[in-house]
């Protein structure tokens, strides 16, 4: 309940019509509504009291910046005032007894209205009895849902569940990665190694050599680090296993900190859901430590030593002392000439 004084300035204030009400404004319509305070020697705090007041019970909202508040002849005044608006309180998503289809039956109790809104527009399309039985893209069935093909995607922020709860399989759809670059090697090399490449052009080095010496099933190539990169795209690897029984993964990229850190945390997650390890290539993380160029590392670069334990112990030490001389080795010195040469087995 507001004070007497502010409860007569506050409804003066709505009857003028603006939600924006200036000092000027505030003073007129302080001395018409409460004219005997307006007319005392201090009616300067009586209508900074009053103000307060208003703001105190959600009446108005005062501005925040310092330069926003008269501070001449005593009491603080703000240079304007905005009145709050009550916003209507929002009709329920569901009626109740709403009824809710078995599988999402735990909605009943969610209180978020976003996602109650979004539990009952899936509600309603598997009252439909939509046909299951095929495996769709999660896209398609979003489209299908919701007329938006990425919402479902957003509900189940990065889970293979929606609310925590329903799967995505009880709605008949999948996830389908982003497929990474690659290139199979001969129908000699099935059921070989893969191999995930760093960058580019030593990806196009690798893949060109690996269709003659069949050395893996495929290379693959890992983004570069950018922001398409090995850690978006990399639940197609599994895919990659599968079509090519492979029962080994490689990695080879930069020996400089973004370069291990890029693929030691590809493990770590890959480790995380069980999937088959990530592993240095260490015959080609050896050579590059003999024979690579060296080039200058950026100045704050560091690797951590989660990252360095990626790597085989007897290549810790001679990775640690590159970086402390300040050096990196771009992968791009083992490429298409070294590779012609048969320098690697």
């Amino acid at each position: 309940m507001l004070l007497e004084p502010a409860d007569r300035l506050v409804r003066a204030l709505k009857k003028t019509g603006r939600r924006r009400i200036p000092l000027e404004m505030l003073r007129k319509q302080f001395a018409s509504a409460c004219p005997e305070l307006a007319e005392q020697p201090d009616r300067r705090t009586r209508l900074a009291d009053a103000l307060r007041v208003a703001a105190d019970t959600g009446e108005i909202l005062l501005p925040k910046q310092a330069q926003s508040w008269d501070r001449t002849g005593g009491a603080a005044l703000p240079g304007f005032v905005m009145l709050a608006t009550r916003r209507p309180q929002p009709s329920p998503v569901v009626a109740p007894g709403y009824g809710w289809h078995p599988l999402l039956a735990f909605a009943a109790r969610e209180r978020n209205r976003l996602r109650l809104q979004s539990a009952k527009r899936i509600n309603e399309w598997l009252k439909t009895d939509p046909d299951l039985s095929l495996v769709v893209p999660i896209k398609e069935r979003s489209l299908e849902i919701f007329g938006d093909e990425k919402r479902l995607d957003q509900l189940r922020g990065g889970m293979t569940a929606l609310f925590g709860q329903l799967s995505l399989a009880t709605l008949g759809c999948r996830v389908c990665p982003i497929p990474l670059p690659f290139e199979a090697g001969p129908d000699s090399a099935h059921g070989r190694p893969i191999l995930i490449v760093e960058n580019n052009d030593t990806w196009a080095s690798f893949s060109e050599w690996n269709h003659v010496a069949g050395r893996y099933s495929a290379v693959a190539y890992a983004g570069g680090g950018h922001g398409k990169s090995l850690g978006y795209d990399e639940t197609f690897i599994d895919e990659l296993l599968d079509r090519f029984e492979a029962a080994q993964l490689f990695y080879f990229g930069d020996i400089d900190p973004a370069g291990l850190r890029i693929a030691s945390r590809a493990a770590e997650r890959r480790a995380g859901r069980g999937g088959l390890a990530l592993q240095p290539m260490a015959p080609l993380y050896t050579w590059l430590l003999l024979h690579g160029t060296r080039t200058p590392l950026r100045s704050g670069e560091r690797a951590s030593q989660r990252d360095l334990a990626w790597l085989p112990e007897d290549l810790r030490d001679p990775v640690e002392a590159l970086f402390a001389a300040g050096q990196r080795l771009p992968q791009e010195s083992l490429g298409t000439r070294i590779l012609s040469q048969g320098e690697i087995r």
